[in-house]
């Protein structure tokens, strides 16, 4: 017996509302109940994609594709408002077709989801127009009545979608608003972001990327428009604001004491803003700040030392493809997470941070790295690239991480390698190398003459305590390499290890019992080449490693 779909129509809907937008849509096929079930159901999610493919969208055709999407959502729409049924979500992407010959379609979509209730609102048409230059005239004009509801709690806009200079005037009523997310949109006036942000009172999570603002000029019939990015972002009154993600504007300032999350993005990672404003000294309860794409160096030398009074309880610090000092000291009682991602110019970081709980590191350059205090709960993560041809640089990174009792809390990840012979005497090591927590290898060499220089190599740097292998799809050509290491560590296959010369004996010597271990749930009793037949070809979380007792 179908005792499910003999539930109320509620916790039929709440179901739905667990699934996704594809699996829910299915639902409607197994009962007349679910059928019922879905046509009363009162979220509604429509993505192109699940009536066309991109690549089957032409100019000639265009326009008899969306009419499938445009009698789809009418029809819809209509049966719930016919009924008397609030639409409690509706969400509309649309991509790769012309927003203008579906302008009167979407006016009335959102006009009939606004007067039923809605209280989740998301519009992204990020698509271009086909055959058409990025012009004023080609965006979707949003209706004014999108600001005079009361009852959206959230409101996501993404694309081609303009904001016209009748929305500085007219009364915004979005009292219930508490997430707003404003993504490439255009903007007729500067000021009408601000004005329309202000507006939100309770708002508590505020999203806003790479918006442009144009002007016309008075070059040519019809006139010429040019489009600038929105250069500043001035926001008063938002004491309900936890969260804020700003992409593409330079100048911000936001009356925010309470907010505890700040992304501060600039747009262009290969051109660091030279110079920004940023008012950190209101964000006195900031938890989490995450910077990305600056040049921090303009704003001084005394910036970090600032940086943590001003935030005292700052507990998350995160700087991506910034263009730091050469050498960086951050001293905080607070900090639990530090993440340095790609960041230029580093040599050198030393952490006085006696509750640090995590710190990573990417790159390509190696810094020195230091820890004055440290908990003993501390997790070092590194994220490097490995090339033969300078060895030195990648074992004097590992050595190089001070004190001493820092080395069992690192884990190395290996994303690329450029594995050339290297000469003979270049594994060498004067001392033993340092045991760390694990080592992730995400590459391997193409030529099998490298397999057992690449591992002897990184042996000759560290000392794991597990491996573990995330290749991608798990080709031929990977699985031999694996299996090759494993081989080799279960002494089933010879290789010449290069500590002869040398006092100080290499991990090989050094090894004693080795276990394997995989992520994919298949027969205990099966045997090492089972477990690696199973690896999938197709990249997914699954991956398979070795556990090392020295």
């Amino acid at each position: 017996m179908d005792r499910i779909s003999g539930l109320p129509k509620t916790i039929l809907h709440d179901i739905l509302a667990r699934l996704p937008d594809k699996d829910s849509a299915r639902t409607s096929v197994l009962s007349k109940a679910w059928r019922e079930t879905c046509c009363t159901f009162p979220i509604l999610s429509i993505c192109s994609k699940q009536f066309f493919r991109s690549q089957d969208v032409t100019i000639e055709y265009s326009h008899s594709l969306i009419d499938k999407v445009i009698d789809y959502v009418g029809r819809r729409l209509l049966r719930l408002c016919d009924r008397g049924l609030a639409i409690k979500e509706f969400k509309l992407v649309m991509d790769y077709v012309d927003h203008e010959y579906m302008a009167h379609h979407l006016d009335l979509w959102l006009k009939m989801a606004i007067e039923s209730g809605c209280e989740v609102l998301q519009l992204h048409l990020p698509g271009a127009v086909l055959g058409a230059e990025y012009s004023q005239d080609k965006f979707y004009d949003l209706p004014l009545n999108v600001v005079e509801s009361k009852s959206l709690t959230k409101l996501e806009l993404n694309g081609r979608i303009r904001v016209d200079q009748a929305f500085l005037t007219h009364s915004i009523k979005l009292y219930s608003v508490r997430k707003l997310k404003l993504c490439s949109l255009l903007f007729t006036h500067d000021g009408i972001m601000d004005h329309l942000i202000s507006h939100c009172p309770v708002i508590e999570d505020l999203t806003v990327t790479n918006c442009d603002v144009y002007n016309p000029l008075s070059i040519g019939n019809p006139p010429v428009f040019r489009f600038n990015k929105v250069n500043s972002l001035f926001l008063h009154g938002l004491h309900k604001l936890k969260k804020a993600y700003v992409q593409g504007i330079q100048e911000v300032y936001i009356d925010a004491p309470n907010l505890e999350v700040l992304h501060f993005f600039h747009h262009s990672p290969t051109n660091p803003l030279t110079s920004f404003k940023l008012n950190l000294d209101s964000f006195t309860n900031l938890r989490w700040l995450c910077l990305r794409n600056l040049k921090i160096s303009d704003i001084g030398d005394k910036w970090f030392l600032e940086l943590f009074s001003k935030l005292p309880f700052l507990e998350r610090l995160e700087l991506c493809r910034c263009s730091l000092f050469e050498r960086i000291n951050i001293t905080s009682v607070q900090l639990k997470i530090l993440v340095l991602s790609h960041c230029s110019n580093m040599e050198e970081v030393n952490v006085d941070a006696p509750n640090l709980l995590s710190f990573t590191y990417r790159g390509n350059n190696q810094p020195d790295m230091s820890f004055r205090r440290s908990s003993n709960q501390l997790e070092v993560k590194v994220f490097s690239i490995v090339d033969f041809r300078h060895l030195s640089s990648f074992r004097n990174c590992v050595q190089n991480i001070k004190p001493q009792n820092i080395w069992p809390s690192v884990s190395l990840s290996i994303f690329q390698s450029f594995p050339v012979e290297p000469k003979h005497g270049e594994f060498q090591v004067s001392s033993i190398p340092p045991t760390i927590k694990h080592l992730e290898l995400r590459c391997a060499p193409e030529n099998k003459a490298l397999y057992f220089p690449f591992m002897n190599y990184l042996f000759s740097s560290c000392c794991p305590k597990s491996i573990s292998f995330r290749l991608g799809p798990y080709d031929d050509d990977r699985k031999a390499f694996i299996e090759f290491f494993y081989e080799l560590l279960m002494g089933r296959k010879e290789g010449k290890c290069h500590c002869s010369s040398s006092n100080t004996k290499c991990w090989w010597h050094a090894l004693k019992i080795v276990n394997v271990a995989c992520s994919l749930k298949i027969d205990e009793n099966g045997d090492f080449k089972t477990m690696l037949d199973a690896l999938p070809k197709r990249y997914n979380e699954d991956r398979i490693g070795f556990i090392l007792e020295l």
